[in-house]
């Protein structure tokens, strides 16, 4: 079975270099935003304070539970009226 396994990875051979990963590849991209992210460190602080602005807060289970109870049923439109209507 280990084989079957290295035939499948490689089906040239190991010599050959096919189904082999260069992991020392990097894109024309990454270089370009590695090379501004380094000349714009700002840009990296202002990510950071995004983040802890939408993804680190506290959630305040009461709260949260109250604003459920409150809610009122959505009928999945937002446009009809509830209970009987007058024509």
């Amino acid at each position: 079975m280990n084989n079957f396994f290295s035939r499948l990875l490689h089906p040239y051979g190991d010599k050959s270099g096919h189904g082999v990963i260069d992991r020392s590849f990097v894109s024309n991209h990454t270089r370009f935003i590695d090379h501004f992210l380094e000349e714009h460190p700002e840009v990296v602080k202002d990510q950071h304070k995004g983040w802890h602005i939408y993804w680190d807060k506290q959630v305040d289970l009461v709260a949260q539970k109250k604003a459920e109870m409150d809610s009122v049923p959505d009928d999945g439109y937002g446009f009809h009226r509830h209970g009987p209507t007058s024509h």
